[in-house]
């Protein structure tokens, strides 16, 4: 009996170990090689990470007012940017050295969460697991996922609960007596919402049909939009800090957009050696429309399979150019080149929507009484696709090791360099890269003078940016969050000061509480200064309503937390006695 177990356990492992080695296969070169990758967001995310993590070690916390990096200007970027998970990437910062150790630890993580969060949604709609594997080695190696590896890009985290809420998506269509399940929903929403926001819209769109679907097929309906509301509410507690930050912000102050991009040209585009990202495989498209085609023709069998491929086609749809022309979108509402950015975002849903819709065709009860020829030619393609997406993946780290790619992020900074070694030297250090590379994307910087263009934003932090370096400003760090100024003056004159001020921003000059201030575009003070030593402390005002909130998230998510530890130790325990 013993033995029965413990076979049962090794099968159910299999699948995991699997997934875990061709990981590990993957990031070989970059583990062998002591590869740290910078791009193109790798820089903001580190910068904003460890702020917090100085935050823990000093005692010093700030939610809104960054202290210690983003050249320590005082700008907001945390409190407006998934938050709480921010907080858990410092905790991992405590425990690693170096930003190779780091990255290494969270690229590990990030695919392996997916893969099996794919491998369990394949299972979950009866898929053979040799096929949930390959599905799951597909997700991690295309479109956002491999972008977290590439350039630290927060699309790939979101892209990573994906599958575990479309899970629930699985549970709304098929489960007509228990379509919500409260508690897992919301999690879900809520931890994507703590990630990336523009990741949450996305993804409640496709959850719109899928929620009016899943109530007309049910029996009882008022059961139904109780529990609807109960994961509405739920959600809005745990995401609480993350909207609460961006209304104290947004309602008091003009805030720069991201830097604008083309849309009509960043849209998804055929490559023959990358995936991630914008680029998509041959092999990736044939599958895909392969999957639709199927899905068309077997609409009568498998009517939740054609609603998956649907919504995924139409999402894939969207990252092109046939559906919705993006140049006429952009030349018509120009904001949405700032906001939006890059239509290839809509990959994040599109791509695990899809491979749901491929474990449906693949479900074992799909394939009953069907020609075995016809299930190996469908296995031989995906694991052809499986085989060529990984194997794009591993080309990218290696070209990375042959120095094919150095400071890969022109847009985000202002110092690169061609020296061998120079990325593996300023990171062995988290706070070595502090000193090589600055971070001048305006997200988040106030405009004081009604709306600025991106570029020009930019501009003026870049020179606040070398004012920072020209004047010898000493910078202190208060318990209260504060940060002190100080400098010496050889006559009473103005001064700028190398900081960005908010409408709730105080600034205290030389013991004046009520200075005269003058402030340019985005928000840099100029100032009185005194003959001799001179000082200023600038002090972001919270307001004691989003303390409530954050106070409410926190206590929320400790709760489920504990929730979830309970059940999977009941769970163990089950396990053991059986």
């Amino acid at each position: 009996m013993k033995k029965i177990k413990g076979s049962l356990a090794f099968n159910n492992c299999l699948p995991y170990l699997a997934i875990f080695l061709s990981i590990l296969a993957l990031l070989y070169v970059q583990i062998m090689g002591h590869i740290t990758i910078i791009g193109s967001d790798t820089y903001f995310h580190l910068a904003r990470f460890y702020d917090i993590k100085k935050q823990i070690l000093t005692g010093s916390f700030s939610w809104f007012q960054t202290n210690f990096t983003f050249e320590q200007t005082g700008r907001i970027i945390n409190a407006l940017y998934g938050p709480l998970f921010a907080y858990c990437n410092a905790f991992l910062l405590l425990l690693v050295r170096s930003w190779f150790q780091y990255e290494v630890i969270t690229n590990i993580l990030v695919d392996f969460i997916a893969a099996a969060g794919m491998y369990k949604l394949a299972v979950k709609v009866k898929t053979p697991k040799i096929i949930a594997v390959i599905l799951s080695l597909i997700y991690i190696n295309i479109g956002m996922i491999p972008a977290w590896t590439e350039g630290m890009n927060f699309s790939a985290c979101a892209g990573v609960v994906i599958p575990y809420l479309l899970m629930q998506v699985v549970n709304m269509l098929e489960d007509k007596e228990r379509p919500i399940h409260v508690i897992s929903l919301a999690t879900c929403i809520s931890l994507i919402g703590n990630i990336h926001l523009l990741s949450t819209i996305m993804i409640s769109l496709i959850l719109i049909p899928i929620v009016i679907v899943s109530f007309f097929r049910t029996q009882d309906k008022k059961w139904y939009l109780v529990s609807l509301i109960k994961a509405i509410i739920l959600t809005f507690i745990l995401t609480a800090s993350v909207w609460g930050g961006l209304l104290v912000v947004y309602s008091k102050n003009m805030i720069a957009t991201p830097l604008a991009y083309d849309l009509h040209g960043a849209v998804i585009g055929l490559s023959k050696f990358q995936t991630v990202r914008q680029f998509i495989l041959p092999s990736t498209v044939i599958l895909f429309v392969g999957q639709g085609i199927y899905a068309f023709l077997n609409w009568k069998k498998q009517k939740n399979n054609l609603i998956i491929t649907s919504l995924g086609l139409i999402y894939l749809l969207l990252s092109t150019n046939y559906l919705l022309n993006w140049g006429w979108v952009q030349n018509n509402w120009p904001i949405i080149a700032s906001i939006f950015q890059f239509p290839f975002r809509f990959v994040t849903i599109a791509y695990p929507v899809l491979l749901l819709g491929i474990a449906y065709s693949f479900s074992t009860v799909n394939f009953e009484g069907t020609r075995i020829k016809k299930w190996n030619i469908a296995s031989v393609l995906l694991l052809f696709a499986a085989l060529q997406a990984s194997f794009a993946t591993y080309k990218f780290i290696s070209d990375i090791y042959s120095g094919q790619y150095l400071t890969n992020s022109v847009s985000a900074l202002t110092k690169t360099s061609k020296k061998p070694g120079y990325v593996r030297d300023i990171t062995e250090s988290q706070a070595g890269i502090f000193n090589e590379l600055k971070n001048i994307q305006p997200d988040y910087l106030p405009t004081n003078k009604g709306k600025k263009k991106a570029g020009n934003v930019v501009l003026k932090y870049d020179s606040l940016l070398l004012l920072a370096e020209r004047e010898k400003i000493n910078k202190k760090i208060n318990k209260d969050g504060s940060m002190t100024l100080t400098w010496k003056s050889t006559q009473k004159s103005k001064i700028v000061l190398p900081i960005v001020m908010y409408r709730q921003s105080r600034l205290e000059v030389n013991g004046n509480k009520h200075p005269m201030i003058t402030q340019n575009e985005i928000g840099v003070p100029t100032v009185w200064q005194n003959k001799g030593r001179n000082s200023a402390t600038l002090k972001f005002i919270i307001p004691k309503w989003f303390l409530l909130l954050l106070w409410a998230s926190v206590i929320a998510w400790t709760v489920l937390i504990g929730f979830y530890i309970k059940n999977f130790a009941s769970r163990c325990m089950l396990a053991l006695k059986r």
